[in-house]
């Protein structure tokens, strides 16, 4: 090492400290990577506009779309390790695409810090009003008596409504072939006009179309039933040991964001989540509040690519 990098060094080392203590000093961007309206962006701008107080600094959204998330992640991925540019992360860029996608565009246990999970929406089973099937096992039965023949819809290769019915065709065996739409809406339209047999959805996505009659519900993802959709069983309920799926939502951080940024980004999002206001917020588009450690949103991603991974595989499930 020559005296010039060894000076750089130095001075890097020097500063980190001081950059933490008088962080953040200009407002805060947090990169979602899918378009505005869905789950993913509702609950990033919910988020942000409460953690403008505990920061002390405004937080930006910056909607980055592209490649089922991969390109706004990527892009926080290169980011500067300062704190000042975040990614919403999902559990299709955290967890599923690692597996899913040849080249994602970034590394998950390399390129980022996780700072706090923030929580996460059930997903909703959906057939047409005439559709015979009366709940789930009526589902798995048609399908293995018509290997083939029942369609399926989703928003996209990958995301969690997608990989809701791969775990259950896992699960139980079944064939049934996947449709998917650039995005929910068309997909919902296409169910509720019986081009298709099925949906699964995020629940604030689907939940005006179960309670208008267009769509019926079949069963829920939760551990617990919907507060909007009371009469619903989960998937617990209906028989499946340990089937519950959320569509979560959390924060990260690009690698080697010093540790004290990441402590005080934790502390102030954190904050959020006790908010009442912010709270009340979530709770009416029926998000499962987290918060917790960094560390226990790690851990949390960890337990979910393990999950998906091995549901992918068994499926032979891939992207071109």
């Amino acid at each position: 090492m020559n005296s010039y990098s060894l000076i750089a060094l130095i001075v890097g080392i020097a500063a980190a400290p001081a950059a933490a203590q008088t962080f953040p000093d200009k407002p805060i961007r947090i990169i979602v990577p899918f378009a505005p309206g869905g789950s993913t962006d509702l609950v990033g701008r919910i988020i942000a506009d409460g953690a403008a107080e505990p920061l002390g600094q405004s937080v930006i959204i910056d909607n980055r779309t592209g490649a089922g998330g991969l390109i706004g992640t990527a892009a926080v991925a290169r980011a500067a390790p300062d704190g000042y540019t975040l990614s919403q992360c999902t559990v299709g860029t955290c967890a599923i695409s690692a597996s899913l996608v040849k080249n994602t565009g970034y590394d998950l246990t390399k390129d980022f810090a996780p700072i706090i999970l923030i929580g996460g929406v059930m997903n909703v089973f959906v057939v047409t009003p005439a559709f015979p099937a009366k709940d789930v096992k009526d589902l798995v039965a048609m399908a293995r008596a018509r290997p083939g023949k029942i369609t399926f819809g989703s928003g996209g290769v990958g995301n969690s409504p997608h990989m809701t019915v791969e775990l259950l065709k896992y699960r139980e065996r079944i064939d049934m072939v996947h449709v998917p739409y650039k995005g929910s809406g068309p997909a919902i339209i296409d169910v509720a006009g019986a081009q298709i047999n099925m949906l699964v959805e995020n629940e604030p996505a689907i939940i005006s179309h179960v309670k208008s009659g267009k769509l019926r519900a079949i069963a829920v993802t939760g551990k617990q039933r919907s507060a909007q959709l009371t009469d619903i069983p989960t998937m617990l309920e209906t028989g499946y040991d340990d089937f519950v799926v959320e569509a979560w939502f959390g924060l990260m951080a690009p690698a080697r964001t010093p540790r004290a940024i990441i402590e005080k980004l934790n502390a102030a999002f954190n904050a959020t989540l006790q908010n009442p206001r912010i709270r009340k917020r979530l709770d009416d588009v029926n998000v499962n509040i987290a918060g917790g450690s960094p560390e226990m949103f790690g851990a949390h991603m960890k337990l979910e690519f393990d999950k998906w991974a091995s549901v992918i595989k068994a499926n032979d499930i891939t992207v071109e």
